[in-house]
C-alpha cells in the first residue's frame, strides 16, 4: 500500500519529469558528434606553382576522417572540402610536400588525412604540336573495313612535363567500330600511348578531342603475310639478339585492294629490349595499317632470344702422352704442348684456363724410332660451352727408344 501511495503521490509532476527527461535524451542524441571516414575521396589541386613549370605526383585524391554532428553530416559532399599542395617558392626538383585539407563548414573538424604528404616532382613544362593518328578497334559490317581516316583538326597541341612531352611524337584517337556499313563521323578523345599501348599520364591536349571522318570500304582479297617484330633499345653489354620468332608466323589479312598489294609483312607494336640479358617472351599487338584487318588475330606471341656475344682466348695446353708400349720410352718429342684458341660466351671463357682443358696422345700403336701423330679435335677434353677454334701444331713427332 505504501508503495502504491509513493507512486501515485504527485503523479502529474512525475509524468511531466519523465517526458522532459526523454526529450532531453533525444536532443542530446541528435547533437552527438560522429567521428568517421568521409565516404568520398577529395581531389587534390596545386596552388602557387611557378609559371612555366608543372608538378608531377601520383596521388590525385585524399581520404579524410572528420568529426561532426549528425545534422552537419547530412549536408556534406566532396565539394565541402578543398585539398591542395602549396608549391610557393619551390623550383625544379623532387620534394615531399605537406598536403592541406580545409573546409568552410562550421562545427566540423578534420581529424586525419591519408596521405599526409605527397612526393612531388617539379620540372619545366613545354608545349608542341603533334599529328593525330587513328587506333581502330572492333569491326565494320561483314566484308567491310575502315579505310582512310581524316581528322579535324589533323594536329593538336600537347603540353606537360618536358621529360614526358619530348618523347611523344603523335596523339592517338581511339575509334571503335560496331558493324558500320557506310562512311561516318564521330568525336574521338585523344590519348598519348607508350610502347605497351598504355596511356601516358600528366599530359593534356588542346583540343581534347577531334572529329574523325571514317571511310568504310569493301574488303579486298585475302593475303597471307609474315610478322615483323619491331624492337627498341639495345641488350645489355656483351649480349645480342640471336633470333626472333612469332606464333603464328604468318597471318591472313584483307582490306583495301591497292593497300593489300603493297604489304609483305605486318609490324608489331614496339618491344623494348633495353638492357636485356635473357630471352624475352611476350604477347604483342599487331600494328595494322589503315584499311587492313586480320580475321585471325590482332596479337601474336613474340620470342626474342638474347645471347651472349662469343669471345675467344688463347691458351697453351701441355700434352699428356699415354700408353707408351712396354719396353719403350719417350726419347724426344717435337712439342710438349699445343697452342689453342678457344671460344664461348664471355662468362664461360672468363672461367676457363689451361688447367680446364686437356689434350691426350695415345702412343699404344707407336714403334721404336720416329712416330708422327696427327692432333685432332677429339684429342681435347674441354668444358661445356667452350669450343676449339684453332690449334697448333697439328701433328706431333715422338721418338721412342
Amino acid at each position: 500500500m505504501k508503495i502504491l501511495n509513493y507512486i501515485t503521490h504527485n503523479w502529474k509532476i512525475k509524468v511531466v519529469a519523465i517526458i522532459v527527461a526523454a526529450g532531453m535524451w533525444v536532443y542530446a542524441a541528435s547533437i552527438e558528434t560522429n567521428v568517421a571516414k568521409f565516404p568520398s575521396a577529395i581531389p587534390i589541386s596545386v596552388v602557387n606553382l611557378t609559371p612555366g613549370y608543372t608538378a608531377i605526383f601520383d596521388q590525385k585524391e585524399v581520404k579524410i576522417e572528420i568529426a561532426a554532428d549528425a545534422a552537419v553530416w547530412q549536408k556534406l559532399s566532396a565539394s565541402s572540402f578543398t585539398a591542395f599542395i602549396d608549391l610557393n617558392g619551390f623550383s625544379a626538383g623532387t620534394y615531399e610536400v605537406p598536403l592541406n585539407v580545409t573546409t568552410q563548414v562550421a562545427d566540423l573538424s578534420i581529424i586525419s588525412k591519408d596521405p599526409n604528404v605527397l612526393v612531388v616532382t617539379i620540372e619545366p613544362a613545354i608545349e608542341k604540336e603533334i599529328p593525330v593518328v587513328p587506333r581502330i578497334e572492333g569491326d565494320a559490317a561483314e566484308n567491310m573495313i575502315a579505310g582512310d581516316v581524316i581528322f579535324d583538326p589533323a594536329s593538336v597541341k600537347i603540353s606537360g612535363p618536358e621529360s614526358v612531352v619530348s618523347g611523344i611524337s603523335q596523339a592517338t584517337a581511339e575509334i571503335v567500330l560496331s558493324g558500320e556499313s557506310q562512311d561516318f563521323s564521330k568525336a574521338a578523345k585523344l590519348v598519348a600511348l607508350d610502347n605497351k599501348n598504355q596511356p601516358i599520364k600528366n599530359v593534356s591536349f588542346s583540343p581534347q578531342s577531334v572529329v574523325a571522318n571514317i571511310k568504310i570500304v569493301r574488303a579486298g582479297n585475302i593475303k597471307n603475310v609474315g610478322i615483323r617484330v619491331v624492337t627498341s633499345g639495345s641488350p645489355a653489354k656483351g649480349f645480342f639478339v640471336s633470333s626472333v620468332a612469332t606464333d603464328p608466323a604468318v597471318i591472313s589479312i584483307s582490306g583495301v585492294p591497292n593497300i593489300i598489294r603493297t604489304i609483305s609483312s605486318i609490324p608489331t607494336e614496339d618491344i623494348d629490349i633495353s638492357g636485356a640479358s635473357q630471352t624475352i617472351s611476350t604477347t604483342v599487338t599487331l600494328n595494322m595499317p589503315n584499311g587492313v584487318r586480320s580475321d585471325n588475330t590482332n596479337t601474336v606471341s613474340a620470342t626474342i632470344v638474347i645471347s651472349q656475344i662469343a669471345t675467344t682466348k688463347p691458351l697453351t695446353i701441355p700434352i699428356d702422352f699415354t700408353n707408351t708400349p712396354p719396353g719403350l720410352k719417350i726419347g724426344s718429342v717435337s712439342s710438349q704442348s699445343v697452342d689453342v684458341v678457344v671460344s664461348g660466351q664471355a662468362s664461360a671463357i672468363e672461367a676457363t684456363g689451361a688447367e680446364n682443358i686437356k689434350i691426350t696422345l695415345d702412343l699404344s700403336t707407336a714403334k721404336a724410332g720416329e712416330n708422327t701423330f696427327a692432333v685432332l679435335v677429339g684429342n681435347f677434353s674441354i668444358p661445356a660451352g667452350i669450343s676449339i677454334q684453332t690449334f697448333s701444331p697439328q701433328s706431333i713427332t715422338v721418338i721412342l727408344d
